[in-house]
């Protein structure tokens, strides 16, 4: 059974291929290789509210812009079609690239949870003292925000 998300969608550089439950292939319209995968899909993890993007583009293709390109396009379909009131993401606070891709959203930074430091004995050095690389940062972006955002992209163009 198809669901809403269920469709082809297309940018200037990009296909993006349904593959099931809001998950997606990301493929090069010239080339048609896959370069990564991008999913819109409410959280497996969580009761939050709303929809969850994650992604991951295979290291060859990194850098180019698809993965924001990719996120924009699906972000784009979610709200135009009223799937969502409110798309979220988290990241690693190490994940420097993975953060630029959620502000260059527009989704707004709302909170950094380190992760609890007893769950990860065994996991970390204890001589380690920088967590940073444990630490999550949350992402969210509402219907308005996003509603706002592309009329001020129409004004100012």
């Amino acid at each position: 059974m198809k669901g809403p998300l269920d469709v082809h969608i297309e940018t200037p550089r990009l296909h993006l291929s349904p593959a099931s439950d809001g998950r997606f292939h990301i493929v090069d319209r010239h080339s048609r290789h896959t370069l990564g995968r991008i999913a819109l899909r409410a959280s497996r993890h969580s009761r939050a509210r709303g929809l969850e993007l994650s992604y991951a583009v295979a290291a060859t293709h990194r850098r180019r812009g698809f993965c924001g390109e990719a996120a924009e396009a699906l972000v784009d379909h979610a709200f135009t079609r009223g799937l969502t009131s409110r798309v979220y993401a988290s990241t690693a606070w190490s994940n420097v690239a993975s953060r630029r891709v959620l502000s260059g959203l527009g989704m707004q930074q709302l909170d950094i949870a380190m992760l609890d430091w007893e769950s990860l004995a065994g996991d970390v050095d204890p001589a380690e003292s920088d967590l940073t690389p444990y630490a999550r940062v949350e992402y969210e972006m509402l219907h308005w925000d996003w509603q706002q955002r592309r009329l001020d992209a129409r004004l100012t163009s």
